[in-house]
């Protein structure tokens, strides 16, 4: 695992306008936190979000297929 926190800020203007409302989503569906780019910039934050990989590998991994699950479902990956 990490020492530290490693982030990634994600540019999803193409999957939604609401970063706030997008983390809720992936939250409640597929039980992923992230952090709405408006904790980091009100006035461009709505069409990104912050992604944190200060876990295990494996929880990495499993974090990243329910991501993955996630956008297909919505049809943002095929």
């Amino acid at each position: 695992p990490p020492d530290g926190a490693f982030y990634i800020y994600a540019d999803v203007s193409k999957m939604t306008d609401d970063s706030l409302q997008f983390a809720r989503d992936i939250l409640n569906e597929a039980g992923v936190a992230v952090t709405p780019g408006l904790d980091f910039d009100p006035s461009r934050g709505a069409k990104t979000l912050r992604f944190s990989y200060a876990r295990s590998t494996e929880d990495i991994k499993e974090g990243l297929e329910r991501l993955k699950n996630f956008m297909q479902a919505r049809g943002y990956l095929f």
